[in-house]
């Protein structure tokens, strides 16, 4: 707040922000509550009770889920990443930078579940000439390499990513100065080097904002995922599934819930060492910036 602000409106201003991040969060608070509660969900009677995330490792079906949904969000970050600041290096350097921006956002404008049954159909036609392939070559070493699997879930999963990927990584780019690199090759740097000991640093905020976020897509993903994955569950089928026949068990709610916890805590503790870090910097520069006295 500056001394000109009305510590009133600057109040009111909090209060409207912390109204929204409620109101955003309810539905995982709610699902929190509800995985400490005994009697599950819909009880008259609600004792509270660690039980459930006791129980969670005795479900196999969610550990494997989760597993499944982990080396997903794995694979495509270490593949969606690298490629979306690829992507965004091109943008920078491109004379011409309409084509590339509209080539990436594309998917965007693509409804998930118009996107996902195209990739479905263009999977299965490919599976079917690699396998006609395979019958005129007498060999079946063809016949599953498009078939539904963790190949085609991983693709349409990259495809979905790369264009929030690019974006954060590209909004970071923005204050980065060519000219930077240039130097570092008139000093004799590589290419790499230049770009490992210079650039690097001042774009790795958003390499790892892209890469959590990533993550955080690939965690909530439905529909490309379900219809793409092929014979194995993901978190998010697995919940979904529960949730329009049998209903979600207490074991689902608790892994939900602490899934949530993991995840706030990681951004808050981000946050509170962004906060502290800038309060240092902002330290050293006013100490820097002091008169010094003779």
């Amino acid at each position: 707040m500056n001394e000109y602000e009305n510590p009133w409106f600057h109040g009111l201003k909090w209060a409207y922000l912390l109204l929204v991040v409620l109101t955003l969060m309810a539905p995982v608070l709610y699902v929190m509550y509800i995985s400490f509660n005994a009697n599950g969900f819909g009880a008259n009677e609600y004792v509270f009770t660690l039980e459930w995330y006791g129980l969670i490792f005795s479900d196999e079906l969610l550990i494997g889920a989760l597993r499944w949904t982990l080396m997903l969000a794995i694979v495509v970050t270490l593949v969606a990443v690298p490629m979306a600041l690829l992507a965004a290096k091109y943008y920078k350097a491109a004379d011409n930078k309409l084509f590339p921006v509209f080539l990436l956002l594309a998917p965007l404008f693509v409804p998930p579940d118009i996107l996902g049954s195209a990739l479905l159909v263009s999977f299965k036609n490919l599976n079917a000439v690699f396998i006609w392939i395979g019958d005129g070559l007498g060999t079946s070493m063809f016949d599953s390499w498009f078939r539904l699997s963790f190949l085609t879930a991983t693709i349409g999963l990259i495809i979905y990513t790369i264009p929030y990927s690019f974006v954060v990584i590209l909004i970071t780019m923005g204050r980065y100065r060519k000219e930077q690199t240039e130097a570092a090759r008139a000093c004799g740097a590589s290419g790499w080097r230049a770009f490992w000991d210079i650039e690097f640093p001042q774009i790795r905020a958003g390499v790892f904002s892209a890469s959590a976020f990533t993550v955080i897509l690939v965690f909530n993903e439905y529909t490309r995922t379900s219809l793409l994955k092929g014979g194995f569950d993901t978190f998010t089928t697995v919940l979904i599934s529960q949730m329009l026949n049998t209903g979600m068990s207490p074991q689902s709610y608790a892994m939900s819930a602490m899934i949530s916890f993991v995840a706030i805590a990681a951004i808050g503790g981000i946050i509170i060492l962004t906060l502290i870090r800038a309060e240092a910097l902002a330290r050293i520069a006013r100490g820097k910036a002091e008169p010094v006295m003779s």
